[in-house]
């Protein structure tokens, strides 16, 4: 049996000795663990202040929530679905009051917003601001998130009632 160690060492050497002719030689002695593990197995805890509070390290990372989900918003590409339901929910914020009160917002798609009105009226007044409007949004949400507005006024009455339909005659005089 030790001569087959011997053997094998004895064929080890004359690689190294090779490896060595050639400039090459493979390290044996590999770094030794840090003594890391060994410090936090004897820590007592963590340290506290005067009120009991820990005290922050100043090795620690302080990178805020804030950050993390703005790097996650940017990497899943979901920054114009949220500056869509930003505008939705600020749409007040955006064109102020009055014009809210008679505007809604129906949906985001494609870099367009859809805003539906109370009047005619209304509709023909927001598609002359529509310039203003969107500069406003640039300003607050960004550049390139809507593009286009799709102003609307309001829906004509529907004479559909309940889940189940019947097609129906056709139109009649009913106004007449």
């Amino acid at each position: 049996m030790t001569e087959s160690r011997d053997s094998v060492a004895y064929a080890f050497e004359r690689m190294r000795q090779e490896a060595l002719r050639r400039g090459t030689v493979p390290r044996l002695i590999r770094p030794r663990r840090s003594v890391r593990r060994l410090r936090a197995s004897t820590s007592k805890g963590q340290p506290t202040g005067l009120d009991g509070r820990a005290i922050l390290r100043p090795d620690r990372n302080l990178e805020g929530i804030s950050a993390l989900v703005e790097q996650e918003i940017t990497a899943r590409g979901w920054r114009t679905k949220l500056a869509g339901g930003w505008i939705h929910s600020h749409w007040s914020l955006l064109v102020g009051d009055r014009i809210a009160g008679h505007t809604k917002v129906e949906k985001f798609a494609d870099k367009k917003l859809y805003i539906s009105c109370d009047s005619t009226a209304w509709a023909s007044n927001l598609r002359t601001m529509q310039r203003n409007i969107l500069s406003t949004i640039e300003e607050k949400v960004g550049p390139n998130i809507v593009t286009e507005l799709r102003i609307s006024g309001p829906k004509p009455p529907s004479w559909r009632y309940g889940p189940l339909h019947v097609k129906g005659r056709g139109p009649r005089d009913t106004y007449g």
